[in-house]
Parts: structure tokens; sequence; C-alpha cells
């Protein structure tokens, strides 16, 4: 029998949307994998309130992702 050892990663997903319209927002995802939630969550943050100073509506979450490894 196999063990698998529980991993835990983080991907950033935000929405941007260019107007209050749900019809002008579309998804942006970090293709990187985050180890910890602090990281993921301060490169959501970072990412963000780039969009906004560019004029975007953006929110964002980090959707956590278990891997398993066999051990």
């Amino acid at each position: 029998w196999r063990i698998l050892q529980r991993l835990m990663s983080y991907f950033a997903v935000l929405l941007l949307c260019s107007s209050p319209s749900a019809l002008s927002c579309g998804m942006k995802a970090n293709s990187n994998s985050f180890v910890s939630l602090e990281a993921c969550v301060d490169e959501v943050q970072r990412v963000a309130e780039y969009y906004r100073q560019q004029g975007l509506f953006s929110v964002g979450s980090c959707v956590e992702v278990e891997i398993g490894e066999p051990v």
C-alpha cells in the first residue's frame, strides 16, 4: 500500500472588471503555486492594487489545492 502525504498549495485568482457591469469582467490566475497562504495573499493584494491603479475594478482570492505525493 502506498501512503499519501498531504501537501497543500495555493493559487492566486483575480476577477478584473473594466466597469461595474459583470459583462466587463474576466478572470486572471497565476500559473505559479504558493506553498503558504500568506505568500499567496500578499501576491493577490499586490497585483489587485496594481490593476486598481490602472483603473480596473479588481478582487482576488487564493484557492487551496491538495496535492498528494507517495511517501
